[in-house]
């Protein structure tokens, strides 16, 4: 395993550690639901998007890691001329312009769900479930960026 990769899985165990922290301060505290959201929020999209970046270092079988991981694709290192990013980095390049990435790198805000006038429903900013769900995802990935590894 790359030690990019093996940074992402370490990310990706945080996330989850983070995530069991705040369903079980959603369930056993007297604690709002809002302000454990954006107590819990932030730390979580951090270690998700760590994750991210050091995935796409794997991807593009960057073997000398940084300190830190880029959260974007424009992030990553320029590439030697003549090289170009593996179909997975370019992947991940059009949903952090339209799709599940880029609903990841959103900023996590303070503000309270709106309800629209037109609708009894209430539009939810970040959840615990959205960011299992962006776990999920970074996970399934981790396996492509694995195996792509591994046919190389």
């Amino acid at each position: 395993m790359s030690h990019p990769l093996a940074y992402a899985n370490q990310s990706l165990y945080h996330a989850s550690i983070l995530l069991s922290g705040w369903q079980r301060a959603l369930t056993e505290e007297n604690i709002p639901e809002s302000q454990v959201t954006l107590a819990y929020a932030p730390a979580v999209q951090t270690r998700l998007l760590d994750s991210y970046g050091w995935l796409l270092l794997a991807a593009c079988r960057v073997r000398q890691a940084p300190d830190k991981p880029p959260h974007s694709v424009r992030d990553l290192p320029t590439l030697p001329a003549g090289l170009v990013h593996p179909a997975e980095v370019e992947a991940c390049a059009q949903l952090e312009k339209s799709g599940w990435v880029a609903a990841l790198q959103a900023p996590v805000t303070d503000k309270p769900p709106v309800r629209r006038a037109d609708s009894l429903a209430v539009e939810q900013g970040v959840s615990r479930e959205q960011f299992e769900e962006w776990s999920h995802r970074l996970v399934s990935l981790a396996q492509q960026v694995a195996d792509a590894i591994d046919e190389s």
